[in-house]
């Protein structure tokens, strides 16, 4: 055990601690496999003049197997159409578009200054993240609605990366945080349509995160007790290995939440980037994680 695993464990104890009823898929744990209801959830429409200039965020409503859910994106940083664009997710619990006190994201703090970063960047919004802290918690206490969450933000990005195409961007880089590198990482397992993939803390296993990482605790009584339906509801390893785009991963090497001994498996070992650090103390190495995504843009092949 070392500092950065400490305060993994710490931050997961303390933030059980809050959920108190409202564990993940406390109540049910219902669902198909993610990759199928990706599959089975068509792309919204967007409106083009959302990514032409920066604009307010505008909200869209996908509607998936498990139900209808509200996303929301906006060009953060809107410089021209023709040079490549950086599509990216939040992690878990921000809220890229709130203007409180207290709503930062890694959105702001990787690109609140980003007049230095030769790309335009659009930032997406999973749904429940434009609510409260509990009313967030609430919703997750449903596989379902969490599996919903991420295909909606997952069929957000294949809307987006479409429409810039269509908009004659030269590359289109999906990247995103833990929840979002979740998201990038579905994303390329079921679409594979971007130029290149940057995912920051994920991997191809994403039910054994929430059956056997420190993340465990923050998981109910009836999710404990299945470990296998989480694994088969949210594991896409074998559709991930089909992909074919670049990518370019970066995980934390004392990460208890995102294990690196499980996840580091999907990504070429010459491709991946590894620090230093745990899940906490690796988000807040802004620097290194801004210039993982600038380099990966940088890196991506040209349509």
């Amino acid at each position: 055990m070392n500092v950065h695993t400490l305060l993994d464990d710490a931050t997961v104890a303390l933030s059980s601690l809050f959920l108190t009823g409202n564990k993940f898929f406390a109540d049910s744990i219902e669902t198909d496999p993610i990759i199928d209801v990706v599959t089975d959830t068509p792309s919204p429409d967007l409106s083009p003049i959302a990514l032409t200039t920066p604009a307010d965020p505008e909200t869209v409503t996908v509607d998936t197997p498990n139900g209808t859910y509200e996303a929301a994106y906006a060009a953060w940083d809107w410089k021209r159409p023709s040079l490549p664009t950086i599509v990216f997710h939040h992690g878990s619990g921000e809220n890229p578009f709130g203007e409180g006190r207290f709503d930062t994201s890694s959105v702001d703090r990787l690109f609140a200054d980003s007049s230095d970063v030769n790309a335009n960047i659009v930032a997406v919004r999973a749904p429940f993240h434009g609510r409260s802290a509990r009313e967030y918690a609430r919703a997750m206490t449903d596989l379902a609605d969490f599996v919903g969450m991420l295909v909606s933000s997952t069929a957000v990005v294949e809307a987006l990366v479409s429409q810039l195409h269509a908009q004659g961007a030269p590359a289109v880089i999906v990247s995103g945080i833990s929840l979002g590198g979740w998201v990038s990482t579905l994303h390329q397992a079921t679409h594979d349509s971007a130029e290149l993939y940057a995912p920051i803390f994920a991997g191809d296993r994403l039910g054994e995160m929430f059956a056997a990482s420190a993340y465990r605790r923050m998981t109910g009584p009836l999710a404990k007790e299945n470990p296998e339906a989480l694994r088969q509801a949210l594991d896409y390893r074998e559709a991930y290995a089909e992909s074919n785009s670049p990518t370019r991963p970066l995980l934390a090497r004392y990460d208890r939440i995102i294990e690196f001994g499980v996840q580091q498996p999907a990504f070429d070992p010459a491709e991946r980037t590894v620090i230093d650090y745990g899940h906490v103390t690796g988000s807040l190495q802004t620097e290194q994680l801004r210039e993982h995504v600038i380099r990966a843009m940088v890196e991506a092949p040209g349509r």
